[in-house]
This record gives structure tokens, sequence and C-alpha cells, in this order.
């Protein structure tokens, strides 16, 4: 369970402590009995951990969590966008990584490498798209993609495998660990969101 989450619950949640007994279980402290808050923060919990997660209520004060953590292909993901006008191709895209491993590392091009590579500027400001993709419940960790040098991402972030479209099958630049390839979502891409923009100006 990652902690920076479960710190993040304390801040949010005032009338609880956090008592953490090791990296898969913790306990839930009430100052009074459990409250609509309480279960406000349970039902966070599945939301985000599913059925990996186990309550047992020990007294009226006091809810142990267990962690059972799911058997995935990778422990580190990794895998890299624009993620300019946010759309239901890239949720599918990170929901698809996020199955195959138990942390997923994005990242997201800065407005000078888009500049670079597309000749033109995002709608979308970086720091704004990272809030986005940060927002996502699927994603553990974004970090600023600076070029498409995928080999020094892997070695600086101990990445074990990298997630890209199909779209890149037979040309993606070779690296130290698997690629996996996933098929695009049909007929939705930001380039085609974009022309119907400049379609629809008056």
């Amino acid at each position: 369970m990652e902690k920076n989450y479960l710190l993040s619950l304390v801040t949010r949640y005032t009338d609880i402590q956090l008592s953490f007994i090791d990296s898969t279980s913790f306990l839930i402290l009430s100052k009074a009995k459990f409250s609509t808050t309480i279960f406000d923060l349970l039902n966070e919990l599945f939301d985000k951990y599913e059925n990996n997660i186990s309550i047992v209520f020990s007294d009226k004060y006091t809810i142990t969590v267990n962690y059972d953590l799911p058997k995935k292909k990778y422990n580190t993901l990794y895998t890299t966008g624009c993620f300019d006008i946010f759309h239901y191709g890239h949720l599918n895209i990170l929901t698809r990584s996020k199955a195959l491993c138990h942390k997923l590392i994005v990242g997201v091009s800065t407005d000078e490498l888009i500049l670079k590579e597309k000749g033109q500027s995002p709608v979308i400001p970086f720091e704004e798209r990272v809030k986005i993709v940060e927002s996502i419940r699927h994603v553990d960790f974004v970090v600023p993609q600076t070029n498409k040098n995928k080999q020094e991402a892997i070695d600086k972030y101990n990445i074990d495998a990298i997630s890209v479209g199909d779209d890149w099958k037979g040309r993606y630049p070779e690296t130290s660990c698997p690629v996996e390839y996933f098929s695009y979502t049909p007929s939705v891409s930001s380039t085609i969101l974009k022309d119907l923009f400049s379609l629809n100006k008056p």
C-alpha cells in the first residue's frame, strides 16, 4: 500500500488516526464510535483497492485493514504520452497498464518536447496535464518526459516493463525490458478531437 496515500487520509479524515503494522496492514483508530466519516473512508479504500483488502472490526474504536497484494505480471511499469485533451483512449491505456503491474509510472511529455516533436504546442499546459493524470486512480507516480530516451527512464526509475500503443510494433527502440503493446481505442485521439474543434470554430 502506498504510504503517501495512506498518510493523506489522515489530513482528510481528521477524526481518525492511522497506526501502521507493516507494509500490508494498518489500524484505523477512531476518536469516537464509528461515524459516517469512518464509512466514507472504508468506501474510499474499497474503491481504490477493490477486493484486495479485508476489514476487521476489533472493537468500537479500532478497525484493522489488511491488504492482500494481488499477483501482477510486473512490479513497476512505465508508459508515456502527451495526454493533451484527455479522453477515454488515454484512460483505457492507463487502466490496461495498471492491470499488469503493482506500480504504474506515467511520463507526461513537457510542452517543449511536444513542440519539438509535433511542431505545435499542446492545448493543455504541462502542469495541468500532470494534475489530470495524477488524479487517475490507476496512476501511482507521474514524471516529466523531457526526451524520448526510454532506456534513460528505465534505468532511473527501475522499470520492469513499458507499455505503448501497437502502432509502434516493429519500430519501437530496443530497450533492456519487455514492451507490452496495446491497441488504441478506435476513432479516439487528441488529434481527431483537435481537428473537430478546428472545424467547429466560427
